[in-house]
């Protein structure tokens, strides 16, 4: 049997043989027995802020819709962005050293340095990590898969473990700083209605040491109080003292009770005076007092307003924070799915008949061109 196979394939042309079956023996002896097992660690997340809805209609978008939230589209985008990005490599390197990930135990010629990867640079680990890395978002549902490749499940669980604690991290940035933004501008207009009022209650309190008053209007209201208890006793007094005129004008008390009259006439002319009088009375204090108090509550009003827009940009601020959902966690492969051996062999084979095929045609046109 050996005999008539060994016959069978000194039969066959050279073409064939350099084209399909030198090829098709290599890929059976690379695929077979030289190349690397891959293993392929798998999550998926979806980020997905509370705050917004969903204009899609189906799987996870409507779900979290009807919850009250909707993914993010552009934070998995920033996300995908950085895990296939310069630093999100350096940060990996630091943690698992990925040129030694990516080149011992591997085969010479898929691993990092070796045939089909040449030149160990950070560059070129840079290419290499970004073609065993994979992130993906589905428009529909809004969920993101995340794939890490390595030579052994450990490592690729680990690592894609690394990238999505990287990506909550990248969210939760993106939240530090939009809520930073949102709340700016109301934190600075509370910083400058409570100095306004600072400044107005400054002025308030001078002008009350200065003009030596607490409360135009509540003094006035018991300076008045005062003038008419003290307007009783001159009617009082000159009653009584047109009584004794009337009746005993030769009274020696008489003197007494004019000179009494008119001093309580005179205290309760200045203490009119103080009331409605020259500039330092009260009724012309009360002007500037009263705008300097209101000058005051209007500081206060508007700080009161300011502190109340400074909660409610803080509010909508945490509605409008985004969240990192994990739905599937890193995974750790009991089997390699890479590389396809079987799938590769037939691939090389196809395509090596391919070849033969086309070369078979074109040199027997060019044969028959000779003949003639």
């Amino acid at each position: 049997m050996l005999s008539s196979i060994w016959n069978w394939f000194r039969n066959l042309s050279k073409l064939f043989v350099w084209v399909v079956v030198v090829p098709t023996g290599l890929s059976i002896l690379y695929f077979g027995f030289i190349a690397s097992p891959v293993y392929i660690s798998e999550s998926r997340y979806v980020v997905y802020s509370p705050g917004e809805h969903f204009s899609s209609s189906g799987g996870l978008a409507s779900l979290i819709s009807g919850l009250g939230g909707s993914y993010s589209s552009s934070a998995s985008q920033t996300i995908m962005a950085y895990i296939s990005s310069w630093d999100a490599m350096m940060a990996l390197n630091h943690r698992f050293d990925l040129a030694k990930l990516y080149s011992q135990g591997v085969d010479w010629l898929d691993r990092y340095g070796g045939l089909f990867h040449p030149f160990k640079n950070q560059v070129r680990l840079w290419r290499y990590y970004q073609s065993m890395t994979t992130d993906s978002v589905d428009p529909t549902s809004g969920i993101s898969t995340l794939k890490v490749k390595a030579y052994s499940p450990q490592a690729a669980q680990e690592m894609n473990r690394f990238l999505l604690a990287k990506g909550q991290a990248i969210v939760n940035q993106l939240n530090a700083g939009a809520r930073e933004e949102a709340v700016k501008f109301a934190r600075q207009d509370v910083e400058q209605a409570r100095a306004n009022l600072a400044a107005a209650t400054v002025a308030l309190t001078r002008y009350r040491n200065g003009q030596q008053v607490i409360s135009p209007l509540q003094q006035s209201q018991l300076q008045l109080a005062l003038v008419n208890k003290l307007q009783d006793q001159p009617i009082q007094e000159k009653t009584q003292l047109a009584a004794i005129l009337a009746h005993a004008p030769q009274n020696p008390n008489i003197p007494v009770l004019r000179s009494g009259v008119q001093a309580l006439e005179t205290q309760i002319a200045a203490a009119k005076a103080q009331i409605t009088g020259d500039h330092q009375s009260l009724a012309s204090k009360d002007t500037e007092y009263e705008t300097l108090q209101v000058n005051q509550a209007i500081a206060q009003k508007l700080l009161e307003a300011a502190v109340t827009a400074l909660e409610q940009a803080r509010i909508t601020a945490q509605k409008q924070e985004l969240y990192l959902e994990t739905i599937s966690a890193p995974n750790a492969p009991d089997a390699p799915q890479l590389p396809r051996r079987i799938e590769g062999i037939l691939a090389t084979l196809v395509i090596s008949l391919m070849i033969w095929g086309v070369l078979v045609v074109v040199i027997g046109g060019i044969k028959e061109h000779h003949e003639r």
